[in-house]
């Protein structure tokens, strides 16, 4: 024999989807576990043939260790790079500071603090310093990572890895 349900078999199945549909935005609601997700979580929507990239930085590299956003300003780096997001390590009194110290034509470009998996997945490739560069390829894949270069030198070599990241072979 086949009982109806009662009003608590209803109420308990209301309190199950109510449940179920919370789980499900807070799942989507979470910070992305790859360094593209992380970048596609604050890039904007608006297609673009530039290829995408980020630095992991913190307070005291602004005392004199931007190489890596003046190589990304320069030249024909900046036509083909789109930096989508400066993520910073450290407090978020610490955001204040670095926006006033970055480069000003970095003034558009979301200054995040650094989601614990991109840090990380920073530490996973080998980064345990800052400031650090993430370049991802027309796919949305990372392509290339680096140190902030230390020298002219390294910053003329940066430049021309970019370079060659961003060439597209015409067909």
């Amino acid at each position: 024999m086949h009982r109806a349900p009662t009003l608590w078999h209803w109420v308990i199945a209301g309190l199950v989807v109510s449940l179920a549909g919370v789980g499900y935005d807070v799942a989507r609601a979470m910070p992305q576990r790859t360094l593209p997700g992380a970048m596609r979580h604050v890039t904007p929507a608006q297609p673009t043939t530039a290829v995408q990239a980020a630095v992991l930085l913190q307070l005291n590299d602004c005392s004199g260790n931007l190489r890596v956003l003046h190589a990304l300003h320069r030249g024909s780096t900046a036509r083909h790079i789109q930096l989508a997001v400066i993520w910073y390590v450290g407090p978020a009194s610490d955001s204040t500071h670095i926006r006033t110290a970055l480069p000003s034509w970095t003034g558009a470009i979301p200054l995040r603090a650094a989601p614990p998996a991109v840090v990380q997945q920073f530490a996973s490739l080998g980064h345990t310093t800052t400031p650090a560069l993430l370049v991802l390829d027309q796919d949305g894949r990372v392509r290339f990572t680096t140190q902030s270069p230390r020298s002219s030198r390294e910053v003329a070599g940066l430049r021309r890895i970019i370079e060659g990241l961003t060439w597209i072979e015409e067909l």
